[in-house]
């Protein structure tokens, strides 16, 4: 099965009023998307990015789309069988970057230490929107399922 990582750099999140941004992306075995250092609404994805794979992961859907806020990114998500997933990487509705697959049980498990790194981080710095209220819930939810 193939691995990957999710990079966020907690040096580069920044809160103007309610948006919290930062630098956010996958690495593939080498292959970075949408691209290294990658900046968007990390709240906001992470949190749309863990009800998807949770809902691929429980089997609730064999489908799902992981969106980017910012630029024509996103992921296309289709589970093969009970454990495996393809992932296509795609820029701009058609171009398929790269087509990957990975375990539906790894996906999420990476999206959650994601949002269990980013809720500490939102409540050290003493932070509190909507979206980390949303955030932190799901952490919660999520941590303790699994």
């Amino acid at each position: 099965m193939n691995k990957f990582i999710i990079y966020i750099d907690k040096n580069s999140i920044f809160k103007h009023k309610n948006n919290i941004t930062g630098n956010i992306y996958f690495n593939f075995d080498g292959f970075f998307f949408p691209e290294r250092n990658w900046n968007d609404f990390i709240i906001i994805i992470i949190n749309n990015w863990i009800n998807s794979s949770y809902n691929i992961l429980s089997g609730y859907t064999k489908y799902e789309e992981l969106y980017f806020m910012d630029g024509p990114f996103h992921m296309k998500v289709r589970k093969i069988d009970s454990e495996v997933c393809v992932i296509e990487l795609v820029e701009n509705h058609t171009n398929i970057l790269l087509s990957y697959r990975i375990s539906a049980k790894d996906l999420f498990e990476e999206i959650l230490r994601n949002v269990n790194l980013l809720s500490k981080y939102c409540t050290e710095q003493d932070w509190e929107t909507d979206e980390i209220r949303k955030l932190q819930y799901l952490n919660t939810k999520f941590s303790t399922i699994f």
